[in-house]
């Protein structure tokens, strides 16, 4: 089967300035509402990645009102989904599924469409209250040339219903989908297994607290905290030990430390912690505390006492500091911090 091309005139309408029109949001909601009742049947997973590529495809399919099979559907994604792995995907499916407020968009969108079907809903419910008082008042009246008009506001009430019944399923699947939006909302943004900040959305606020610095001059501390030995663990108790351990440091770091501070899980065994209007000596406080934390906490799994240590880097944001920058500086920090024998903090120069 020649690959369909992905072209959707939508997305470029989610993202301009301005309210959209009616004929715009009912063709978002066709979209939305044919993909996730796609995803539920054939039970894919409700992540930022798989939500992007098949709404692209719906948005396509819907548009051009092409007549795909369900089996072309799956085919043409798990084909965007090869892509996307290897890095070949086209550039603006990348940006597509990369934009940080799609879910907020489409979340806006239904919460929009849902208003206009419950003011629909109001404005008939009168309708029909003003047929049942023209049919009372010509039932009351013996005049037999009133029965056509009696026939006709019959035929106009039943059609109300079914119109009525109709909205209604429209405004409980609005519900479902913004249940749905909020999932992908959140798996956008949270690590799955302990429920921390992704890496993304770390990134992106450490990108935010950098330009803050660059025009406000605000302060913050970065630490990159590295379990150690933790391959150790998995191998020595199995990967759920290993689970146990990311979701017990997790738990650590949310308890001890402010409610301000962003806590993420990077990948792995690494955490990134950062302390906003934070200097870098109380930021090499707030590290030993946590180092010294973990280094007390047992964890108990399968009748065993599992001992943790960590290493941490520590660094300030400078004059000039970029994403990278930053990294690199408290990568060798931490580098160093496991060179010097693990479990100890090394604040970057």
């Amino acid at each position: 089967m020649e690959k369909l091309k992905m072209v959707c005139k939508i997305e470029e309408k989610i993202n301009e300035k301005g309210n959209l029109d009616k004929k715009n949001l009912e063709l978002i909601y066709e979209i939305v509402r044919r993909q996730l009742k796609f995803m539920i049947k054939y039970n894919i997973l409700m992540i930022p990645k798989n939500f992007s590529i098949l709404f692209r495809i719906f948005c396509n399919i819907v548009e051009n009102n092409r007549n795909v099979s369900e089996r072309e559907i799956l085919a043409m994604y798990k084909a965007d989904l090869n892509d996307l792995e290897m890095g070949r995907l086209d550039e603006k499916l990348l940006e597509f599924e990369a934009r940080k407020d799609i879910a907020d968009k489409l979340e806006l969108i239904a919460e929009e469409i849902d208003e206009k079907i419950l003011q629909i809903l109001e404005v008939m419910n009168l309708h029909q209250e003003n047929i049942a008082k023209h049919e009372n008042i010509i039932k009351e009246n013996e005049d037999s040339k009133f029965l056509t008009i009696l026939e006709h506001l019959k035929i106009l009430k039943r059609q109300n219903d079914i119109l009525m019944s109709k909205l209604e399923e429209y405004h409980k699947e609005i519900i479902r989908l913004n249940v749905e939006l909020k999932v992908v909302k959140q798996e956008a943004t949270l690590d799955f297994l302990t429920g921390l900040t992704n890496r993304r959305s770390f990134d992106r606020a450490l990108n935010d607290l950098i330009k803050d610095f660059n025009e406000k001059k605000i302060p913050f501390t970065l630490i990159l905290l590295d379990l150690d030995n933790f391959k150790q663990i998995n191998d020595k108790f199995g990967h759920p030990a290993g689970d146990l351990v990311l979701k017990e440091v997790s738990n650590l770091l949310r308890t001890y430390l402010r409610a301000n501070t962003i806590i993420g899980r990077l990948g792995g065994e690494e955490f990134g912690i950062i302390l906003p209007n934070v200097t870098l000596e109380n930021g090499k406080n707030v590290a030993e505390i946590i180092r010294n934390v973990i280094e007390n906490h047992e964890i108990k799994y399968d009748g065993n006492v599992i001992r943790i240590s960590a290493s941490l880097g520590v660094a300030q944001v400078k004059e000039g500091d970029t994403i990278d920058t930053i990294y690199r500086r408290v990568d060798e920090a931490l580098y160093q911090a496991k060179r010097d024998g693990k479990n100890k903090v090394v604040v970057a120069e």
